[in-house]
């Protein structure tokens, strides 16, 4: 690359350490200047949204699901966790999570919310809201979007990630309000089986929504988000690929908490669903999930033939969760990208492909198509598509998609909640959730960092690109840096690393497309590089240790 144009590197820093403590850290440096943008708006956008309050458990700290929103929503903040572990410290990791446990009902289900202030505050656009908590001048307030089934499933992805951050089993086995924290995420999703699950179909249910959505079809007001008699029910496919994923992981969780019958009970009903939601929703003919199926209806209310609308939500969410095979996810990636040209969006992230026609829905959020949830375009779930892309082995349309994301979100000011079909931004100006998803695509997709009980998995897919990383994680101390260049006229892919985990993990390099190593050497010493097929894509491999490394890669011509 010529002088003149080698990218900058820009640091990123947020310096919320504990007094003496360590610091968080994400530094990119990239080619691509919307990429180098988008990366400059991760975590100035996180901390916009950073929240403190006083509750049950004493200080909690979180972040708001965008600067339009005060509380702290469950669903919201765990997909935040992949970006905010490598710049706040623990508490904002789990605090939360902790606080929303706290304020678990009887039966097992958790709110959607938490926040201070008194109900009053939020009953325009929560009419349920409810006061949860009073002490002195401290008022927590709550409510629960009954529309929805995820929350419980959230709460468990959430600890699960903090589990694998911290590997603190003391923490799942520590008092909530007097009970185990294990054992409150197995009542909550105990809670889902109970209450929101339809024997006919082997499925979770929840209300008819757009994809991922909260609003119901049959009210133009806030009872929308309110499941009743008057609303329709559905087996649906996000609610059920993240029950899976949730399902799966409280197994992992309870095994470590030293609870192995409940693990064996949940790992079963993983796969029962998993199961299901193959038999019931996957359309061979069509090439990706269906969006849901309809369980009960109230009298007079007619579904819509909904069968050919792509659920980018969902159908992310399953690929992510491992529902899909690679045949299958190579399809759903297809049909995304197929959909998005055919209906003229400026990206990925179109949330229902068709989306429904005016009036389908009555509230006048999605009333029209190509509006909020209604075929609007999420950065929320596109990235989340993206980083499901690079996982399987489509790190070239990954990469292209990635690129279309982030000029969109550049030309329209930044991380937005949502936008229009032709790429304007709406809703929240700085939205936390395309913080969160954009920056895993970023950190766990295009460089592959997966960090977890002290070991250290780096899947580096720049393959011919250029690019910088640099992380530190509070929660645990330890830094990350990568950095990878490739010389076409040399044929010399070289990847520079550093890992300050204390386990030995993976390292696996992208290698460019119809190239393949000739010969590999690890500081200079030559070393058998294994090469691994993932999908579309090739990678030398090998293991990785403590301390600084450099790989080079010669490659020659085929594959």
């Amino acid at each position: 690359m010529p002088a003149g144009r080698r990218p900058v590197l820009l640091a990123v820093l947020a310096l919320l350490g504990e007094p003496g403590g360590a610091h968080g850290e994400v530094s990119l440096r990239l080619g691509d200047p919307a990429l180098q943008a988008l990366s400059g708006r991760l975590a100035p956008t996180l901390e916009a949204n950073r929240k403190e309050l006083r509750g049950r458990t004493g200080l909690v700290r979180g972040f708001g699901a965008g600067t339009a929103y005060p509380q702290i929503w469950l669903r919201d903040s765990a997909t935040l966790l992949p970006l905010a572990r490598w710049l706040y410290p623990r508490d904002y990791l789990d605090s939360w999570l902790v606080e929303h446990l706290a304020h678990q009902r009887a039966d097992g289900a958790l709110r959607d919310w938490i926040a201070a202030g008194w109900p009053s505050a939020f009953r325009r656009d929560a009419p349920a809201v409810e006061a949860v908590y009073r002490e002195g001048p401290v008022v927590i307030s709550a409510d629960r979007n009954t529309t929805e089934a995820d929350q419980e499933a959230s709460a468990v992805e959430a600890a699960h990630q903090v589990f694998r951050i911290t590997a603190d089993r003391a923490w799942l086995r520590g008092a909530v309000a007097g009970r185990p924290l294990v054992d409150r995420l197995d009542a909550a999703l105990a809670f889902v089986l109970r209450a929101r699950f339809s024997r006919r179909y082997g499925l979770v249910t929840s209300a008819f929504t757009a994809d991922w959505g909260d609003v119901s079809p049959v009210y133009g007001d806030q009872r929308a988000i309110y499941l009743d008699n008057r609303t329709p029910v559905v087996a649906g496919l996000y609610t059920n690929a993240l029950f899976c994923q949730a399902a799966r992981d409280l197994a992992a969780l309870l095994g470590a908490a030293g609870r192995p019958g409940r693990a064996r009970f949940w790992a079963e009903q993983a796969r029962r669903v998993a199961a299901a939601v193959g038999r019931q929703l996957w359309q061979d003919e069509r090439g990706f999930y269906r969006l849901h199926l309809v369980e009960s209806a109230p009298v007079g209310w007619a579904a819509p033939d909904d069968a050919d609308v792509f659920a980018l939500g969902g159908n992310a969410v399953a690929v992510l969760a491992g529902l899909a095979d690679a045949r299958q996810a190579a399809r759903i990636f297809a049909v995304a990208e197929e959909r998005r040209q055919r209906f003229g969006l400026s990206t990925v992230a179109g949330t229902l492909l068709p989306p429904y026609p005016r009036g389908v829905f009555r509230h006048p959020i999605l009333r029209e198509p190509y509006t909020y949830q209604n075929g609007g375009q999420w950065d929320w779930f596109g990235g989340r598509l993206v980083q499901a892309e690079f996982e399987r082995g489509h790190a070239g349309l990954a990469r292209r998609q990635l690129g279309q994301i982030a000029g969109r979100a550049v030309r329209s000011g930044g991380m937005r909640e949502w936008a229009t079909r032709d790429g304007a931004g709406r809703g929240s100006a700085a939205y936390a959730g395309s913080a969160g998803a954009l920056g895993a695509a970023l950190i766990a997709g295009l460089f592959g960092v997966d960090l977890h009980d002290g070991r250290l998995d780096l899947t580096v897919r720049l393959a011919e690109e250029e690019g910088e990383l640099r992380l530190a994680e509070p929660a645990t101390g330890t830094a990350v840096a990568c950095s990878s260049d490739y010389d076409a006229r040399s044929g010399t892919l070289r990847v520079r690393y550093s890992s300050g985990a204390r386990r030995p993990g993976i390292l696996r390099v992208r290698l460019p497309e119809r190239m393949r190593p000739a010969s590999t050497t690890l500081d200079g010493r030559p070393v058998p590089g294994r090469v691994e097929a993932v999908g579309e894509d090739a990678y030398v491999r090998l293991t990785t240790s403590a301390g600084d490394h450099e790989l080079r890669v010669q490659l020659t011509p085929g594959r």
